[in-house]
């Protein structure tokens, strides 16, 4: 996407906070000045999309390059930002519950469980979450700390879930999908926005972001945002503390120099300590930089490199501390030839650690350095152009502890017409061993209980899914995706030799699943959309011969069979909008949990083109739920809640 490069200035002079201030002095200095024109900023982006522009809409998840959306040979669902800004969610894991299959249970105040297509506990391992490139997941566990995640939601553009494996370019641990969020580039940010919210049980929000301009072709964006969202309760209506808060700030900067070479750079800084409600807590904080350049060399043809530096501090008190690095670069090539489109790329990760062993459970040794390297290549051919495509691809990978492994799959897409499209896809995925695989060491005095060992391998999975998108009629569009998966080598606990204790770690736990998703959109007038989806799990375990393994899967994964949502948005007249969203998710298998239904509402007032009034419910049918239940978490409960939000834009 390029920026716009013929656009009027304002002219200086006008009084600027001390953020603004600092954004100006920071990035651009006194020559810089923000773009203006006839549109307030933020309103294209606000804009609704049909269902034939959804049809449209381009993704880069699948194939790690531009596509549209209704052609991918695989299972996805796009969360837009205005659907995001429509829910009146704040916060990343309930944006992620309005896509099609994605279960999301919270467990307490800042605790999510995230997964895709089964295998969800609190350290899910099965999904690749990346962040504008920069990959979310933790070495320590492979999986997501979702209470150190964030961003300005108002800057996002949107949420590609990728339903199936995609290891084959992404790499380990996109076993069962990859969730990519994908913020908006500095020149659709441009101007101010300031954003307060506060309700109920969430006491406070506040949120502010600058962008402007620096010469020509170069933009860029500062944000703060700080909240106080109110505790989860016990199951007797007790909330353990009042509230918890959060902060976080960042920058981005695009430039274009000249016009077939883009520049992005950015980052971010988070904390939760020395706060207003500091007190004895989980202390999370940390911050990352990251760098790309693209450079096109015809409309075929482009080079992409990439890198960035992430640093995380997490402690939890009387148990362990960790402090982490991580560096990455990545180059990705993409070139068109015919009928073949070609991908290939290499990229590289390397993550150090200093763990602060303060409990019984630690990670022998206390400091290690691990690394995960790889290469792919992909072919999409058209058999058919425009009808029949046949995409083949692979990935080899080394990391630390289990060597070497490959990811293949093959994929197919037949659109026999504008309105319709049959894909089939089969992939083989692994999650390699990270730090907890094998190091983990719990002991008491006199008896260590728990030791894992470095003979851990890697967790195989092979999946073959099948498609069906098809617009019976402009108002009508239905997406079905079905799957079959058969896991190998999941992670198992056994005796370590011949005595009960001490356990280990071990590859002898086994599962099938087979499913399906569904996903209905209907807008029989311009004013109101309708999205309803569907999933259907079922996951069983199994064990292999001599294994002793008492957990029956509950530490790999505790899933509903049912999955669904109903989402309804409303156009009124006055610039009023009206969002009901429905939510259920059936029981939890193991540890056992009942299922719920609830209910979003969003009342939206937009009285003029700088001003946003808002009013938000959640989980409204009862007073508080449970939604998710695990062997080692606070098990709370989420409570009813409204939220009132007022934004302005200028």
């Amino acid at each position: 996407m390029k920026p716009p490069f013929a656009v009027p200035r304002r002219r200086p002079g006008r009084r600027i906070t001390w953020i603004g201030l600092l954004a100006v002095l920071a990035l651009a200095g006194p020559a810089a000045a923000a773009p203006a024109g006839p549109v307030t900023p933020g309103l294209v982006a606000m804009k609704d999309l049909s269902l034939d522009e959804l049809m449209n809409l381009e993704v880069s998840s699948v194939s790690r390059r531009d596509e549209r959306w209704w052609a991918v040979p695989s299972g996805i669902d796009v969360v837009t930002g205005e659907e995001i800004r429509r829910s009146g969610v704040m916060n990343l894991p309930d944006a992620l519950r309005l896509a099609t299959g994605v279960h999301v249970g919270q467990s307490s105040a800042r605790s999510w469980a995230v997964s895709l297509r089964g295998m969800n506990v609190l350290a899910a391992n099965k999904v690749a979450v990346v962040m504008d490139g920069r990959s979310l997941f933790t070495p320590f566990f492979s999986g997501v700390n979702w209470d150190a995640q964030d961003t300005l939601l108002e800057d996002i553009d949107r949420i590609e879930v990728v339903r199936g494996p995609v290891g084959a370019l992404w790499g380990a641990y996109a076993v069962n999908g990859l969730i990519s969020i994908i913020t908006k580039p500095a020149w659709e940010t441009q101007g101010w926005l300031a954003s307060a919210a506060g309700g109920d049980e969430d006491p406070g929000f506040f949120a502010f972001r600058y962008g402007g301009q620096a010469g020509a072709q170069t933009f860029y964006r500062v944000y703060a945002k700080y909240s106080q969202l109110g505790w989860t309760y016990d199951a007797n209506g007790r909330q353990p503390q009042s509230a918890t808060d959060f902060f976080q700030t960042g920058f981005r900067i695009d430039a274009v120099r000249p016009a077939d070479t883009t520049l992005t750079l950015q980052g971010d800084y988070y904390s939760n300590q020395d706060l207003p409600l500091d007190r004895l807590q989980a202390e999370v904080s940390g911050f990352n930089v990251l760098g790309r350049w693209r450079r096109e060399f015809s409309a075929e043809s482009d080079l992409q490199a990439e890198a960035y530096f992430d640093h995380t501090d997490r402690l939890i008190p009387f148990n362990f501390e960790e402090r982490r690095d991580t560096g990455s670069v990545a180059l990705k090539f993409h070139s068109v030839h015919g009928r073949h489109d070609w991908l290939a790329g290499i990229d590289g990760l390397v993550s150090s650690d200093a763990i602060g062993n303060m409990g019984f459970a630690q990670l022998v040794p206390d400091g290690r350095t691990t690394h995960r390297a790889g290469a792919y290549a992909q072919d999409t051919f058209q058999v058919r152009p425009e009808r029949l495509a046949l995409t083949l691809g692979a990935r080899m990978e080394h990391n630390s502890f289990s060597g070497w492994d490959y990811q293949p799959t093959a994929r197919l897409a037949w659109t026999p017409s504008p309105r319709t499209t049959v894909w089939t896809a089969w992939s083989r995925a692994v999650r390699t061993p990270v730090r907890v695989d094998e190091d983990l060491v719990i002991a008491v005095p006199g008896t260590v209980i728990f030791a894992a060992n470095d003979e851990f391998k890697n967790e195989v999975a092979l999946a073959g899914e099948v498609g069906w998108r098809h617009q019976p009629f402009e108002s009508l569009t239905m997406d079905v995706s079905v799957f079959a998966y058969r896991y190998d080598a999941l992670r198992s606990t056994e005796p370590a030799g011949d005595t009960f204790l001490p356990q280990t770690f071990s590859n002898l736990l086994n599962a099938r699943s087979r499913g399906g998703e569904v996903t209905v959109m209907v807008q029989p007038i311009s004013r109101l959309f309708l999205k309803a989806s569907y999933r259907l799990l079922d996951l069983e375990f199994s064990r292999d011969a001599g294994s002793v393994d008492a957990t029956g899967g509950s530490s790999e994964g505790n899933d509903p069979r049912h999955l669904a949502m109903i989402a309804a948005r409303l156009d009124l007249p006055n610039e009023i909008e009206v969002d009901v969203t429905l939510r259920h998710a059936s029981a939890l298998p193991n540890p056992a949990l009942a299922g719920y239904t609830t209910a979003d509402l969003r009342l939206g007032w937009r009285p003029s083109e700088r001003w946003e009034w808002s009013l938000s419910g959640r989980n409204l049918l009862e007073p508080q739920h449970a939604e998710f239940v695990t062997t080692n978490s606070l098990n709370e409960q989420v409570h009813r809640r409204w939220v009132l939000k007022a934004t302005w834009r200028h």
